[in-house]
């Protein structure tokens, strides 16, 4: 479990180490302890980056880039379940620039009525269950910094 504390600022291990070291050795190892550990890391980490005016801005440049990301990802596979609704093929512009197009695959069996419903059904569940986690990690990222802040004395 002291591996864990590498994790961790220099500044904050010059001032707390030894003392967190002689904590961790009468703590039980349990999965908990190293998840308080990782979650401790990043909350020291924030704060150092917010005590630095350079590193505060450079890490809000790229948490708009993140999100950014994160936004550009969850269109695309809009895009593809819409896609997938469609028989037609499915083109995306960008102005005069074609970003992307997406063609259904015709996978039918024929004559099998209840087959080609499971196929239609079972289809979009990939692209759904990305959709869902690229939302999922857009919320963690916008809520994040404010999880992060210490509350005020």
């Amino acid at each position: 479990m002291k591996t864990w504390l590498w994790l961790y600022p220099r500044s904050w291990r010059k001032r707390y180490g030894r003392e967190m070291e002689v904590l961790l050795d009468d703590m039980p190892r349990q999965t908990g302890v190293g998840l308080d550990l990782v979650l401790g890391a990043g909350t020291a980490y924030a704060a150092v980056i917010r005590g630095n005016r350079i590193l505060a801005s450079a890490g809000s440049f790229l948490h708009g880039v993140c999100v950014a990301v994160l936004l550009q990802a969850i269109a695309f596979v809009t895009f593809i379940l819409f896609g997938l609704s469609s028989n037609l093929a499915a083109d995306a512009w960008f102005g005069p620039f074609h970003v992307a197009s997406f063609e259904r695959s015709q996978l039918l069996f024929h004559g099998l009525e209840p087959l080609n419903r499971i196929n239609r059904t079972v289809e979009w569940l990939p692209a759904a269950t990305i959709l869902v986690v690229l939302l999922g990690a857009l919320v963690l990222l916008v809520v994040a910094p404010r999880l992060l802040r210490t509350p005020a004395r």
